[in-house]
């Protein structure tokens, strides 16, 4: 019992002298503190180099494609429309034959005008010819009769004015012999005027007269081949025929549609652009295009024209911008994703975005020098989507901090655990 006593006394004594020893142990541990902790902890960084390259800035708009062009096909004539020549789906060329007209009835009035002009021209040679030795001939045997009768009547009426006078016959028979004297006279002067013109030929009245004539037979005469020729419907461009509007047999006028061509080897997306870009927008800019119907693939396409004026109630005005489509993947309806670039610098400056910090004031960045982080201002140029142009501020080849800058301050010591490779 008295072991016993005596072993729990020594334990209550060793306990108590490893208390006071642990205590100041603990005082001087905080007293000096150990050199781990005297030295400053590393921030952990990522890092990349600033360099040069070329630099875009895109807008991203929205739009549909729309067709090169769409024309509704209509028939010059009216008429019944006698054969289709194409149907929906069909690739047609400029100036084809897609459809006919009946024609009887304007191949019948072009026979008719031309028979006319026939006419009118034979009568224009004949002027032109003049009489015929044969028909003077014949004009100047009337002339020498209408001459005989004149002066026949003339001897009658001295025959008969003397018998008148000696009271042998009435005054009626002296009236009647000298009216065939005046008869006689005319017949025989015109006869003279015919012979002349026979001589002399037409009279420029006349021939003029003739000639507007056979211009106005002319005239109607083209006027019936075009409604013949009309009877033919052609194509006015080049492209595929998108719809049908009538059948075989129905009838057709001026103002029925008979056919839907739509030219797609080239369409168009046109899109709004805000006017603050506008200055810097040119045509003959590059765009690329995408569609949900091909996922990822980029089509290109070129601004090929822009609005003169801006719309006052959206500030934007319509920007087109073109693309070549010779296998017709583009369909027009289609909606588009368009990223249009406005402006590019090639062999720029070139900083990474996740470098900058903009809390307040200008923006600075932490560049890595001697394995600490020292903070420079700079100044920007122009920013695309992934960098931004350095104009102030930066060498090329110096590393910019892209991660982890947010913990650091200006000398802060860091350590570099990823160097980012310049893209």
């Amino acid at each position: 019992m008295k072991k016993v006593l005596i072993l729990i006394g020594m334990l209550i004594l060793l306990g108590i002298v490893f208390y006071w020893a642990g205590a100041d142990s603990e005082k001087e541990t905080k007293a000096s503190p150990p050199a781990a902790k005297n030295r400053q902890r590393l921030i952990p960084v990522e890092t990349v180099s600033v360099h040069r390259g070329s630099l875009e800035r895109r807008l991203h708009m929205t739009g549909s494609i729309v067709a090169e062009a769409t024309v509704d096909v209509f028939s010059k004539v009216s008429g019944i429309l006698e054969r289709l020549e194409v149907d929906q789906g069909d690739r047609v060329t400029a100036h084809q034959a897609v459809a006919l007209v009946e024609r009887e009835e304007e191949e019948g009035e072009l026979q008719e005008d031309r028979a006319a002009l026939d006419v009118l021209r034979a009568k224009w040679a004949q002027m032109e010819t003049g009489a015929r030795p044969e028909e003077i001939a014949q004009a100047e045997q009337l002339v020498r009769q209408a001459k005989a009768s004149w002066e026949t009547s003339l001897d009658d009426y001295q025959r008969l004015k003397n018998l008148k006078d000696r009271g042998f016959i009435s005054q009626q028979h002296l009236d009647e012999a000298m009216l065939k004297v005046t008869l006689s006279e005319a017949e025989h002067q015109s006869a003279r005027e015919k012979l002349a013109l026979l001589r002399k030929g037409a009279r420029q009245e006349d021939r003029d007269a003739l000639l507007a004539q056979i211009r106005q037979a002319e005239a109607t005469v083209r006027l019936a081949e075009m409604h013949l020729e009309n009877t033919t419907i052609r194509a006015p461009l080049e492209g595929i025929i998108s719809k049908r509007y009538v059948d075989r047999g129905a009838l057709v006028g001026t103002s029925t549609p008979i056919l839907r061509i739509v030219a797609m080897d080239r369409v168009k997306v046109i899109v709004q652009v805000v006017e603050r870009e506008l200055a810097r927008l040119k045509s003959g800019a590059t765009a690329d295009i995408n569609v949900d119907a091909y996922g990822d693939e980029v089509f290109t396409g070129t601004v090929t024209r822009i609005s003169p004026t801006v719309d006052p109630e959206s500030r934007t005005a319509d920007v087109e911008v073109e693309a070549v489509n010779r296998e017709h993947r583009l369909k027009p309806g289609m909606f588009a994703r368009v990223d249009l670039t406005v402006e590019r610098r090639d062999k720029a400056l070139l900083l990474s975005k996740d470098s900058l910090l903009r809390e307040s004031g200008s923006p600075r960045v932490f560049v890595l020098d001697g394995g600490k982080a020292a903070l420079k201002e700079v100044t920007l140029g122009l920013e695309g989507e992934q960098y931004v142009e350095v104009v102030r501020g930066l060498q090329e080849g110096e590393e910019v901090i892209i991660a982890g800058q947010y913990e650091l301050k200006d000398g802060m010591a860091v350590n570099v655990v990823r160097r980012h490779e310049s893209q």
